[in-house]
């Protein structure tokens, strides 16, 4: 008896069948990858959060977020608190950082070949996975990373008064209130809420946070920026300036970033809204929070709790989040 075979055309209703059931099929298992890789993101910060309470149980204070330009950020100062006290050995300080004594600081910058061995490891806590980057541009030979510290709600240099275009008003008055993390600007001072001159911040602590710790940011996320220009530079956590994150603007903005003294000339992707060029606003520098989750982004409070604050938070709450003293009222929803 002869067998009979599938003609062309119950061929292509199997196929047909089977390339409907993978289209149904494949945004769940695109959800669940990306569930996966948002609950590693919320591991690494919790990590991070971690890291910089036991660091403050040790020393007093958190971390300075960054000594200067580049003598080491708030990244390179938890190492030994998240399990990388080898790592941290390989990372050498100016010095005796004592001003009067110490040798020449170049070497000891986070781009000089004594700290090469740090700044070239790519730290999976410092990673979030769905980061297309994945952690692997570089510049030279320093590694980017997706976290970033709290620097509150006016600039980078954390000044006093400071007023800024905003998506949500035609202008905000903005008065530095405090932050968990600050330039100390001097690479020789280890002292504990001491900073050396340059009109620079002393360190934070527990007891500084009078808004409460479960009200203020520590931490979130920051997009790593493309790599076709070598001057945007967020992402490249190892020096000072891109080690931070304020809260003048809400999570994944449409609103531009500025790195005016970054020398950007164009506009380009990852983030919504680019990056301000040099300028008008010319050594203005603010960054602010960017996933590539949709929706929002993960962030640590003080308290070392992670919460995922949604794109469409109100920009007053969020700045008010971003404060370590300002006094402001937070409702347990409205993060």
């Amino acid at each position: 008896m002869r067998r009979r075979g599938f003609t062309l055309i119950e061929l292509l209703v199997v196929i047909a069948i089977i390339a409907v059931l993978i289209a149904l099929l494949l945004p769940a298992v695109q959800a669940a990858r990306e569930a996966a890789r948002r609950a590693q993101c919320i591991n690494n910060l919790k990590q991070i959060g971690l890291g910089v309470m036991n660091y403050e149980s040790a020393n007093g204070s958190f971390p300075p977020g960054e000594k200067g330009c580049c003598w080491g950020t708030w990244g390179v100062f938890i190492l030994p608190f998240i399990e990388q006290q080898a790592l941290f050995n390989s990372w050498n300080s100016v010095g005796n950082n004592d001003p009067a004594n110490s040798a020449a600081d170049s070497p000891f910058r986070y781009y000089g070949v004594a700290n090469s061995t740090v700044t070239s490891t790519r730290l999976n806590a410092y990673v979030c996975p769905t980061d297309p980057s994945g952690g692997l541009r570089r510049t030279n030979s320093a590694r980017y990373h997706n976290y970033v510290v709290n620097y509150g709600q006016s600039d980078q240099a954390q000044t006093t008064t400071y007023s800024i275009p905003s998506p949500s008003n035609a202008a905000i008055l903005v008065t530095y209130k405090g932050a968990p993390f600050t330039d100390i600007g001097s690479p020789y001072i280890d002292i504990p809420g001491y900073a050396l001159g340059f009109n620079k911040l002393p360190t934070a602590s527990i007891a500084s946070v009078t808004d409460g710790l479960s009200n203020t940011l520590m931490a979130s996320e920051l997009r790593i920026a493309a790599p076709q220009n070598d001057n945007d530079l967020r992402g490249f956590t190892w020096w000072g300036p891109s080690s931070n994150f304020n809260t003048i603007l809400t999570p994944n903005s449409t609103f531009p970033d500025a790195m005016g003294n970054g020398g950007c000339a164009v506009q380009n992707p990852p983030c919504n809204g680019g990056y301000t060029p040099a300028g008008a606003q010319n050594n203005v520098v603010y960054f602010g929070a960017r996933s590539y989750h949709s929706g929002g982004v993960n962030a640590t409070m003080c308290d070392g709790s992670v919460r995922f604050v949604k794109n469409t938070i109100n920009v007053l709450t969020w700045m008010a989040a971003g404060t370590s003293q300002g006094g402001e009222v937070i409702s347990s929803d409205a993060l």
